[in-house]
Parts: C-alpha cells; structure tokens; sequence
C-alpha cells in the first residue's frame, strides 16, 4: 500500500477545504490577520497531540532543530504569507494553480540536497500531473481582474517556491528520526514565533483589532486551522518521510482538482469541458505515480 502518496492525497484534501475556508475568511480581516489567528490555534492542537506520545522531542538535535527552523521559516511563513496575500488577488481556485510549481521546486532541491533520483515514470506522472492541474485551474476569470492577476501569480509563484524548499528542509531535518508530528510542532511553533515578532516588529501588531477579528471570523480560523496548519501540515511531513519529496509534492498539488466540488457545492460554480478533461489528465498522472513501482 502506497501510504506515502495516500498521506499526499489526504494532504491536498485538506488544503482544498483550508484554501475555501480561509479565502473567506482573508476577505473578511486580511491575509496578515488570518495567519495571526490560525498559527496559534494549530500549535494548540498540536500541543495536545504530542502530549500522548512518549518522549516526542527526545531525537530533535541541534542540526535538526536548524533545518526544521529554516523549513519553518522559509515552507510556512514566507510561503503561506505569499500564498494567502495570492488568494486575495486572484482566488482559491487560481491561487492554487500556482502552487502546482511547488512540485518543481521540491524536485529540484530533493535532487540537490537528498541526492533523490526521480525513473522515467514517477517523471511522467508529474509531468502528466502538472499538466492535468494547470489545465484545470488556468481558465479565463471575470473581465477587469488583469491588474490583480499580476501581483497575485507573482505571489502565488513565490508562495510555491518556499513551500516546495520548505519541504525539502522538513525531509532534511527528521532525518529519518524525528516523527513528523514532533517536526510539525517545532515548524508550527517556529513560524507563530516569527510571524508574531516580525508583526511586531514592523508595528503593524495591534492586539485589540486582532482579537476583534476573531470574532467576526473565529469559525473560518478554526477550521481552517485544523485542515491546514494542524492535519494538512502533518499528513504533509508524513508524506515526505516515507516517498520522493517531487511525488509528495506533486500529489499535494492536485488541491485545485479537489477544490471543484467544494466550490460547485458552494459558490455555484459550473466545471467546463476544459477543467473535466484536466480533471482526467490528473487523475492519470497519479495513477502512474501510485504505480510507478
């Protein structure tokens, strides 16, 4: 059983309803706002989930405490900081067109830094992946939206750059001994850390008008929470430690495909025959990588 690319798979579910729920709630307070919000609730949720394991911490040495840093730093600040500030310009389903490069990203830093040599098939199915992806999310949007699609791809494009390194540097920091969900913790808390000092820093922290919105939008930051930060970010890391970070990384970058029936079901939408047939292509890219052998 390929439980790594099933741990992927479930990663890009979650992402799917994380990037709806917290597209709303983006609207509603601000990209800048949400990530204040939902960093803190999943590093509680992670707390009381390492609190059942014996001795979680105990394989975290320094080397591995830095990769971890730097992936935090790097995959889950810069990054989601890049990608929520995308969702505002351009969208969940658009937004998360341009996290399928971070699969490129993760490929070519797992070739640089985990020495992974990616057959002739697990190639394809990227390959085929991508393209099926990209022929999803890449339709013509609403006329007048070109000024914003700018910014938003040159965010988004950044966004998957730093996660697709970010993953790379979590491989490289469990090392095949730290358990994930310890390396997601030290990652979570790593980011609340610095998003919460660097906001600080820039004097745009102004607790009372953060508290106050959450509670316009506290329903939207705690689920999101729980889908992203907390299950996404861990069934991720699980994901990278048992196969091929490009693999992993590529299935997690089907989110627009899973994204479809949410927003059918929610905002209307209509597919067209282009995201159907994109919609196939992916789905026969992942066939290929579940049986790349």
């Amino acid at each position: 059983m390929p439980t790594g690319e099933l741990a992927a798979l479930a990663t890009a579910t979650c992402w799917a309803v994380t990037s709806i729920v917290f597209a709303e709630a983006a609207r509603r307070i601000g990209a800048l706002r949400v990530n204040l919000l939902r960093l803190p609730v999943a590093l509680l949720l992670l707390s009381l989930a390492l609190l059942t394991v014996d001795r979680p911490l105990a394989s975290l040495t320094p080397p591995r405490w830095a990769y971890l840093t730097a992936s935090a730093a790097l995959g889950l600040l810069a990054g989601d900081l890049a990608f929520f500030a995308a969702l505002r310009h351009l969208g969940a389903r658009l937004a998360s067109l341009l996290m399928a490069l971070a699969p490129v990203f993760a490929a070519f830093a797992g070739r640089l830094l985990l020495g992974e040599l990616l057959g002739w098939r697990a190639l394809s199915g990227i390959a085929v992946t991508l393209a099926g992806v990209t022929w999803v999310a890449a339709e013509r949007g609403a006329a007048g939206q070109s000024s914003r699609r700018l910014r938003g791809v040159a965010l988004g494009t950044a966004g998957a750059a730093c996660q697709g390194v970010g993953l790379v540097l979590a491989k490289l920091g469990m090392a095949g001994e730290v358990a994930p969900l310890a390396a997601t913790w030290v990652r979570i808390g790593v980011a609340t850390a610095l998003l919460w000092l660097l906001t600080a820093a820039s004097g745009r922290l102004r607790r009372k008008e953060v508290f106050l919105a959450a509670r316009r939008a506290w329903r939207q930051v705690v689920s999101g929470a729980f889908f992203g930060p907390f299950l996404g970010v861990w069934l991720s890391l699980i994901a990278a430690s048992i196969t091929d970070v490009g693999v992993a990384a590529t299935l997690m970058a089907t989110t627009p495909v899973l994204v479809i029936p949410l927003v059918m079901a929610l905002e209307g939408y209509r597919p067209s025959w282009r995201a159907v047939a994109g919609t196939v292509l992916a789905v026969i890219g992942v066939g290929l990588l579940f049986t790349r052998g």
